[in-house]
């Protein structure tokens, strides 16, 4: 994943986060050998601080992947719980045996399928909304999730840069979903938005 920022910018910054635990730096290395996209120590420091802000203590995540993400939200939120929906199967086993190495199997559930449909029988309102799946989706979840989040609540988006390819005149399939949904959210009238050019871009959408 090519980062915004330049590369000497990137480095001093990776250099100013504070040290992760052993678990952490596995699950980076891991992904960086298997070629699995994760948030990385900066973003998960953002979303750790952003959840520590708002005190959200009911958290919803689409994109488990490793269960990376997952456990900076999970620790943040202490003594709230995270639901997270992971499309694969065998990942989803895996997310759940990282949880359950950093303590946190019981407040976390790990949802398997897709999100859309999911989302229909989720029950309950969520105050932080963490979205990092299909690109082509966001837009279809986001509008399946709102009705579900709380007053003020906070949407977190990944990858709305896509590595810069937003710029582009003649995009592909998957940047033209992702320039819609940078409109489509930046002037939603239920939507406060910004975008943060840190790593491959997070949108911060408050909701009214």
């Amino acid at each position: 994943m090519n980062g915004i920022t330049s590369p000497d910018i990137e480095q001093y910054l990776y250099e100013l986060v504070p040290p992760r635990d052993p678990l952490m730096i596995r699950l980076e290395q891991e992904a960086d050998t298997r070629d699995i996209p994760i948030i990385g120590p900066l973003v998960g420091r953002l979303l750790y601080l952003l959840v520590r802000l708002s005190r959200a203590r009911r958290i919803l995540e689409i994109g488990t992947a490793l269960g990376y993400s997952t456990i900076w939200l999970a620790r943040a939120c202490a003594p709230g719980r995270v639901i997270t929906i992971e499309r694969d199967e065998k990942i989803a086993q895996e997310a759940r045996r990282n949880l359950a190495e950093a303590g946190l199997t019981r407040r976390v559930h790990v949802l398997v399928g897709d999100g859309v449909d999911w989302l229909p029988k989720l029950r309950g309102r969520f105050d932080f909304f963490f979205l990092d799946a299909d690109k082509h989706q966001y837009k279809m979840l986001l509008d399946l999730a709102l009705p579900k989040l709380s007053r003020g609540a906070l949407v977190v988006t990944d990858n709305v840069l896509w590595s810069g390819r937003v710029v582009q005149t003649n995009p592909d399939e998957t940047t033209r979903s992702i320039q819609e949904f940078n409109r489509y959210i930046h002037t939603h009238p239920a939507l406060e938005t910004i975008i943060v050019p840190v790593r491959d871009g997070i949108a911060l959408s408050r909701k009214r």
